[in-house]
């Protein structure tokens, strides 16, 4: 007696295999809206990051994005509130993760991932309070980062005015 399979057990057996591709595919396809996500809890960690030094540091903190895909954060050991500027000199933060210079490419971990900020530069005084870096010494000001992947809804960033709390 041969054994094997008969053409409608193959065929029912095609069919249960497209049944769970159609369903396991669009589970997949969802791998954008994470790198985005991902990508959006390390700006704002980053953003975090450098209110928090300002504050234990009681030195000024900033983020600067320097484009689409990049940004950087710096300290200024010596600020001079009466003339609104960093007698010191801005200087790299350390990158908590690399110990290095802090520089933030998203391309190197987040492929096709971009931000739009409202400001170039947002810095963070010793109480934590935002500033639009270069713009006003005396007013704190919110501001909105906007994270952006092909194919998904943008996520905003918000930096409160007056607080400085960091929401997405």
């Amino acid at each position: 007696m041969q054994r094997g399979f008969t053409l409608i057990e193959l065929v029912m057996i095609i069919t249960l295999l497209a049944i769970l591709a159609a369903v396991a595919i669009p589970r997949f396809s969802s791998y954008g809206a994470t790198k985005q996500r991902n990508a959006t809890m390390k700006i704002a960690s980053d953003i975090r990051y450098a209110q928090n030094r300002a504050t234990t540091t009681q030195q000024r903190s900033r983020v600067r994005f320097v484009d689409a895909t990049n940004y950087e954060v710096y300290f200024c050991a010596t600020y001079t509130q009466a003339t609104c500027t960093c007698a010191s000199g801005w200087s790299f933060a350390t990158d908590p993760y690399t110990r290095g210079n802090f520089q933030v490419n998203l391309n190197t971990d987040y492929s096709g991932v971009t931000i739009a900020s409202t400001v170039s530069l947002l810095e963070f005084d010793s109480l934590g309070r935002p500033y639009n870096g270069g713009v006003s010494c005396t007013v704190s000001a919110g501001a909105t980062v906007t994270v952006t992947y092909s194919g998904e809804a943008d996520i905003p960033i918000g930096i409160q005015q007056q607080t400085g709390m960091v929401s997405y």
